[in-house]
């Protein structure tokens, strides 16, 4: 995972599923970017678009011991959130869009080794005036069936949900979208490092599509510490991989997610 905002912050983050440990990244440099075509530089990283008329990108980041040189080939047009790609966010309305299943291969640098690497890669695309208060649970998930599901629980101050929001791409491309759905957190990891609590197991219903989907981190230690080379306080998140399982629309699916849960108060 890698990404960029455009105060200059850059987070970057690798996990190996088989030694369950996370390397992560974290730091700022000035941003550049070419206005209306997809050209960003980042310190030594360069991330842009490699055709004008296709949905296919070049990716290049380095980071303490961290790397990633990966291209990247969109297989399926832009998912708009909420169906029209406006959504309520924690600080206000926010644009959002993401390419849901991409083609990706290239190598990954990790601790002074190169791997070979294939796989199925996802962009996400969100601006705003203020990320505000409060927090979000987010999960992306990808299933076995050439479907993407990207869904969401923004957070208020006091712990309540202050909205939801749930987007299907089929197979065929064609869009479902709800608010009416049910988010439960079956289960908790405690961070030794942070003692923040963050949810491992979560389940999914959703009546009209016949959804009720289990997902579990691949493994709970995927907390995120940002700015420990700063004089400020550290910010915590956790963000990391899940496996998907469960039913929808009559049938058993099984997939592989991705998950972000950040609180932006209560930072020690």
């Amino acid at each position: 995972m890698v990404a960029y905002f455009n105060f200059g912050l850059r987070i970057m983050s690798i996990s190996d599923l088989v030694a369950k440990l996370l390397y992560s990244a974290g730091s700022g440099s000035a941003l550049h970017y070419a206005e209306r075509k997809h050209d960003l530089r980042w310190g030594r990283d360069h991330w842009w678009r490699t055709a004008s008329k296709s949905f296919s990108y070049s990716l290049k980041t380095y980071g303490a011991g961290l790397s990633l040189n990966l291209e990247l080939v969109s297989e399926k047009p832009p998912l708009l959130a909420c169906g029209s790609g406006l959504i309520e966010w924690t600080g206000g309305s926010s644009y959002y869009y993401s390419l849901t299943r991409l083609k990706a291969k290239g190598q990954i640098g990790l601790s002074e080794r190169t791997i070979d690497v294939e796989g199925v890669g996802f962009i996400d695309h969100q601006w705003m005036n203020s990320l505000g208060e409060g927090g979000w649970d987010w999960f992306a998930v990808q299933l076995d069936d050439g479907i993407e599901m990207l869904f969401w629980r923004i957070i208020k101050l006091d712990g309540t949900v202050r909205s939801a929001d749930l987007t299907i791409m089929f197979a065929d491309n064609q869009v479902y979208h709800t608010k009416d759905f049910k988010l439960e957190k079956l289960d908790s990891w405690v961070s030794p490092t942070s003692g923040r609590e963050y949810g491992v197991l979560w389940r999914l219903w959703e009546k009209s599509r016949g959804i009720t989907l289990q997902i579990r981190a691949h493994h709970a230690q995927q907390e995120i510490g940002m700015f420990e080379t700063l004089s400020i306080p550290r910010f915590y998140f956790w963000e990391g991989v899940t496996e998907v399982s469960g039913r929808l629309d009559g049938g058993i699916v099984s997939g592989k997610g991705y998950a972000e849960f950040v609180r932006l108060t209560d930072q020690e």
